[in-house]
């Protein structure tokens, strides 16, 4: 199954949605999901979708 993005292109600088992303995505990855960080990345990246998509 194809990736469906281009992992191999560097991610904007000045897209912060991107960065929270990213960095919640290398702390699931590495598996540190039970930190600090993690939670306070978690917390940002789920208030902005409920901002986003909500009902």
């Amino acid at each position: 199954m194809s990736v469906p993005f281009d992992a191999s292109l560097p991610l904007p600088p000045d897209d912060p949605d991107a960065l929270l992303l990213e960095g919640l995505f290398q702390l699931a990855f590495s598996g540190e999901t039970h930190g600090w960080e993690f939670k306070k990345i978690d917390e940002e990246v789920h208030a902005r979708l409920l901002a986003a998509y909500a009902a």
